[in-house]
């Protein structure tokens, strides 16, 4: 399955969990008037014996049952609301409640720097922004989750387990699979899934309370609680009835979600790696461990279907994932339980020490990045959205490494991060570069100015493989910035790119991605609308001129080629494409608005249009048979916008 049709199917869970949320708030609706009707019915009831309230009573007090259906239904859905809104601040926030301690690049604990490398190398490898990275220091058991609306708020989190157990590639598969749930959209449903089925516990949390309260209640002295023993003992009965519902309905809308996710997940963790003994070992290890994969924190529960493996014991009916050796053999067909045994003896002496020698940090050959021209096909392209291979870990393990370190240090620099980014935007041209940096001056002052103009003298020596990357590692730093702050510098980035009235196509992709990732981070919840091709097709002219305007002289040739690649995607998105329909080649006069305004037209599109879409602009960017280096920056730059994160792409022998 690839990317478009994950997201695709996470949308589609997503109305699913809908409709199972509203079977679950009906039920504790019906629960909630029994036990209120129950008792009206038998408060002074002095016989002991329950009463249950008739059809006649029914309809005698329907205004107060319809009152109490629409306040119960009200306060579900206000916990809800309330929950999501909360969660919007980000994966951080649910990583945090648990007791998550941030770690960052400059920690100086081998264990903990070399996870870091593991989760920076995999968001390069994904053309994501780094996700913040927090490890549950109390929690001895291995385990992992990812949390998140979108990939510019995520966080992924592992246990002190995970960390002192794993191996370096065990680690990676694990990361791997936790990516997989950013990429694929099943991250975002997660979280939702958190926000939504919080309405649906929190009676049974505040039943819980009322009814230990009843039972204090009822060992006070017989004259209090003579006359309403009856009732105080059928509140304590329907508010725990009402909490099971809620519970039950909790339990089993997270089974139904997550279960076979998992396993997408770890198919996609081995293509990531192309090698299973990774995460195949991590899931081993945890069947052998003594202490599992089972979290202590008193708030596990809210995150159960989140986790890498479970985190609590439940029946097989409501467990959030697959037996642990039903996910083994998915992976390693011929694998014999009897491995268990042996690997659970050999545990205590296969503990991670600090001295992190498998994270070996020696530079890597960056030769092969010199600009050269890329041959890539549509097919090619749209199958590596959202699907990092080997390929890609491998060359953005390169890529980080061989980061000059001074630069490698301001992207991990609160002080330095931002002016890092500004340096990327600076020109050759010296009185361009003296206008745009009065501009830094005037909204940011003098010293962001002196770290940007000393950051600028290295960064003119990178080449254009560096420059998105160091965006990336730079965001988890920008982000937390006051949110005043965030919409200035995405006014300064537009401002410093329009200085000399032509804008490149490395301005124009940097400026796209800063925007995106910040937009993504500063609201989560953007709506998503499912709008098809036919019903934009002049934002859909708009990007393919774009894109055909690059390094082609048939520019009119290359733009009808991606147009009527848009004709042939009918089976697949379910919709007949007339390609009369689309608007002839016009040269843009001022591009850079007519393109940021039809993508954000076309980010709103269903996903399975996005994939004719980027089939159609690799066809039309590759018209002539190669690629160059600033157009697939360009390509990159555009699918991140419309939030399908391309890998970069990775030179072979064969490229020219």
């Amino acid at each position: 399955m690839n990317f478009f049709q994950s997201q695709d199917n996470a949308r589609r869970q997503t109305r699913s969990l809908i409709l199972m949320f509203i079977l679950a708030v009906i039920a504790i609706v019906a629960a909630v008037n029994l036990v209120i009707a129950m008792l009206i019915v038998n408060m002074g009831n002095e016989a002991g014996i329950a009463t249950l309230p008739d059809f006649n009573w029914i309809m005698n007090n329907l205004a107060l049952v319809t009152g109490i259906s629409v306040s119960t239904i009200g306060f579900i859905s206000l916990s809800s609301l309330y929950k999501i809104a909360s969660l919007s601040a980000g994966g951080g926030k649910v990583a945090r409640s648990l007791g998550g301690t941030l770690i960052t690049a400059e920690s100086k604990d081998p264990l903990r720097r070399r996870l870091y490398n593991v989760v920076e190398e995999m968001a390069i490898a994904s053309s994501i922004p780094t996700p913040e990275v927090y490890v549950l220091e109390q929690e001895p058991g291995i385990n992992a989750f990812a949390a998140g609306f979108t990939t510019g708020d995520a966080a992924v989190t592992v246990t002190r387990g995970t960390l002192e157990t794993l191996t370096r590639d065990e680690l990676q598969g694990v990361i791997g699979h936790e990516f997989s749930h950013i990429l694929n959209g099943d991250m975002r449903l997660s979280t939702r899934l958190m926000g939504v089925l919080f309405g649906i516990l929190v009676i049974g949390l505040i039943g819980r309370a009322v009814l230990n309260s009843a039972r204090y209640g009822t060992s006070r002295s017989d004259n209090s609680r003579r006359d309403n023993t009856a009732a105080i003992y059928l509140a304590g009965l329907g508010l725990f009835l009402i909490g099971y519902i809620g519970v039950f309905f909790g339990q089993l809308i997270k089974a139904a979600v997550s279960r076979q996710r998992e396993f997408l997940a770890d198919a996609s963790a081995v293509q990531f790696t192309r090698q299973t003994q990774g995460i195949a070992g991590a899931l081993k290890k945890i069947a052998a461990a003594q202490q599992g994969s089972k979290l202590q924190a008193a708030d596990a529960e809210e995150v159960s279907h989140m986790l890498f493996a479970t985190g609590l014991s439940f029946s097989s009916l409501w467990a959030t994932h697959p037996p642990l050796v039903q996910r083994i053999k998915a992976l390693e067909p011929n694998f014999d339980e009897s491995e268990i045994e042996r690997l659970a003896e050999a545990m205590p002496s296969q503990t991670q020490t600090q001295s992190g020698s498998e994270d070996s940090d020696q530079s890597v050959s960056t030769a092969g990045f010199a600009p050269q021209r890329i041959a890539i096909t549509p097919d090619a392209v749209t199958e590596t959205v959202g699907l990092p291979a080997e390929e890609h870990i491998q060359l953005a393990s390169a890529l980080r490494q061989s980061v000059p370190e001074n630069l490698y240090r301001a992207a991990h620099s609160g002080a330095d991060a931002l002016p890092l980014v500004l340096a990327l935007l600076l020109d050759a041209n010296e009185p361009v570069r003296r206008t745009q940096l009065d501009l830094i001056a005037q909204q940011l002052g003098g010293t962001t100015v002196m770290a940007t103009e000393t950051l600028q003298l290295d960064v003119q020596k990178l080449d254009t493989a560096f420059r998105l990357p160091l965006l990336q590692i730079t965001f988890p730093l920008i982000k937390n910035r006051p949110m005043e702050q965030l919409e200035r510098i995405a006014d300064l980035v537009h401002e410093l790119i329009e200085v000399d009235g032509v804008i490149d196509t490395f301005e124009f992709a940097l400026s796209c991605v800063l925007k995106t990732h910040l937009n993504d981070a500063a609201h989560p919840q953007r709506r998503q609308d499912s709008l098809r091709l036919t019903q934009i097709p002049e934002a859909v002219g708009v990007l393919l001129s774009v894109m055909a305007k690059q390094g082609h002289a048939e520019t009119g040739e290359a733009y009808q080629k991606g147009m009527e690649s848009l004709g042939r995607y009918e089976p697949r998105i379910k919709m007949l494409i007339d390609t009369k329909q689309w608007p002839n080649y016009e040269p843009l006069q001022n591009w850079v608005p007519a393109a940021e305004a039809a993508l954000s037209q076309l980010d709103r599109l269903h996903m399975l249009d996005k994939q004719a879409l980027v089939s159609a602009l690799a066809l039309t960017i590759s018209h002539d048979g190669k690629v160059s280096a600033h157009e697939a920056e360009l390509l990159r730059a555009i699918c991140s916008t419309l939030h399908c994160p391309l890998p970069p792409f990775v030179l072979n022998a064969g490229s020219i």
